[in-house]
């Protein structure tokens, strides 16, 4: 169903309710009405009491916030409600490092180690060192979660697993990832193999750091408000913003605490929806030189491709397009990016269970029908 058979639906139904005599017509946006209709639909879940959706579609933006934050308080989000978007913060990453490679105060082919302050002889493999290209595309060797603690309590997930991690990360400090980088055995050349990696965006966020000569948060903050008006965007909230933080709830509907964050390259962005909308349409601009680099391919391996931190994708029906989940433990969201239509939807509720994901991709998949 897409957009005009909406909107044609949408007129039988008013003219069929509508009295005999003269009667003021309302114009109902079509988009805000598929918006409307995909997030009811996810709602009948139980589980799911709360979804917003942005949606970016040939230059003009919508927000949809639909349900309860927290069951039974009546509290629907807002544009001003604030979430933790986990994976989808680096593909903002990848970003900064093309802002920085077009500033050239970086190269891909470079070796990570020209901007650390330590030596790290085990960040090579037969003489082949990581790169900055390597860190980009998770092709790094490097493990999935440091410490390393944290990737064995994967292996069991029920409803104590954020507890768990919440408590190892809470008093992980930077000095830790360092000695836990010295330990890293990297076991085959860097840039071949693909293997998913929260560990080397973190180290991506210490070289951004070294050539920017501030805090990762800064550079984000400093980035994304001026090339997107993104004013609600921060690793580390004010203190003024912090209550607009949504709740997160688990696998059971108990609630669970935000992941605690080191750099926050990984997953630690926290932003609204009118934020996430102004981003979808800087990864549209196709004027924007930052990111068409972006979007440049850096790894290819069958079907699957990488650009900046940004998986690329390609069918009949969709073109080339770019989509990034991100999953935490109290909360799941879908980014799509898809030139073809001029079209961008983000779709986020405060809910994470195993299959949580399909679910809201089920929504993306409705909008895209609806929408294309």
């Amino acid at each position: 169903m897409n957009i005009k058979t909406i909107l044609l639906l949408s007129l039988l139904v008013y003219s069929g309710c509508k009295p005999a005599q003269t009667a003021a017509i309302k114009t109902i946006d079509p988009i805000d009405l598929s918006i409307s209709k995909n997030a009811r639909s996810l709602l009948s879940d139980p589980k799911i009491t709360a979804i917003s959706i942005g949606v970016y579609k040939d230059g003009k933006k919508y927000t949809g916030h639909f349900g309860e934050l927290d069951k039974g308080k009546g509290n629907t989000p807002t544009d001003q409600t604030i979430y933790q978007i986990a994976s989808v913060s680096k593909t903002l990453t990848g970003v900064l490092v093309a802002n920085a490679v077009l500033e050239e105060k970086l190269h891909l082919e470079d070796d990570v180690r020209t901007y650390l302050d330590e030596t790290f002889e085990n960040f090579e493999y037969q003489g082949n060192p990581i790169r900055i290209r390597d860190l980009l595309t998770h092709t790094s060797g490097m493990s999935k979660f440091l410490p390393e603690s944290i990737n064995v309590l994967f292996s069991d997930f029920n409803e104590a697993l954020p507890f768990k991690v919440y408590e190892i990360q809470k008093n992980y400090s930077k000095n830790d990832f360092f000695e836990d980088l010295h330990q890293l055995q990297i076991d085959t050349v860097p840039g071949t193999a693909y293997a998913y990696s929260n560990a080397d965006t973190e180290l991506m966020a210490v070289v951004l750091e070294a050539v920017y000569k501030k805090p990762f948060n800064t550079i984000l903050n400093d980035y994304f408000s001026t090339a997107a008006s993104m004013k609600d965007t921060h690793i580390i909230l004010p203190e003024n913003k912090i209550n607009r933080l949504a709740n997160g709830y688990g696998i059971t509907g108990k609630k669970v605490p935000h992941e605690a964050v080191l750099y926050g390259a990984d997953g630690g962005v926290k932003t609204t929806m009118p934020d996430l909308v102004n981003y979808m349409a800087l990864q549209l601009n196709n004027g924007n030189q930052v990111i068409q680099a972006s979007h440049s391919i850096l790894y290819e391996d069958g079907n699957r491709k990488m650009g900046y931190y940004i998986p690329i994708r390609n069918n009949s029906d969709y073109g080339t397009y770019y989509s990034m989940h991100g999953g935490a433990f109290g909360s799941q969201n879908w980014l799509f990016i898809l030139p073809k239509y001029n079209l961008g939807i983000h779709v986020i509720t405060n809910q994470s269970d195993l299959d949580t994901a399909d679910k809201l991709m089920t929504v993306v998949n409705g909008l895209i029908a609806d929408l294309k």
